[in-house]
């Protein structure tokens, strides 16, 4: 399971409130779907921030360049990062080395949404076969 606590060791400029504790069901940057407890990632051809409010997003990453809509409750906690793309990629690897399904009964699903992948979902689980250790 992915926490808030995670997000912001990779990504401490924040704005909004700080919810340590709480949990991401869903890291996604579409807005297709229900995204209950979600983590929204507004990156590639559809950026809807306050739909993803609408369909249960409770935190997004942000990129820094750009001005916060107004729209945006104060509740709702948002991760200032460089490069939203690149966030996401650099919290789905973090993620994948630090977790493991042995470990939550529950895990967060990442979701990534494009013209040439439509609805493709990851899973992430990792390979038994290093026992959980790091790299050699």
């Amino acid at each position: 399971m992915l926490f808030y606590d995670d997000v912001k060791k990779l990504f401490p400029e924040t704005s909004g409130i700080h919810l340590p504790g709480l949990a991401f069901l869903v890291v996604s940057n579409s807005t297709k779907m229900g995204m209950e407890k979600g983590l929204y990632v507004p990156f590639g051809g559809e950026i809807n921030l306050l739909e993803s409010i609408d369909l249960g997003a409770i935190a997004s990453l942000w990129p820094k360049n750009k001005k916060v809509p107004s729209f945006v409750p104060n509740h709702f906690p948002l991760f200032m990062v460089e490069d939203v793309y690149k966030a996401y990629i650099d919290l789905l690897e973090n993620y994948t080395q630090n977790y493991n399904q042995e470990k939550w009964e529950i895990m967060t699903k990442f979701i990534f949404n494009s013209e040439s992948e439509r609805n493709q979902t990851t899973d992430v689980t990792l390979n038994d076969s290093n026992n959980g250790k790091g790299g050699e």
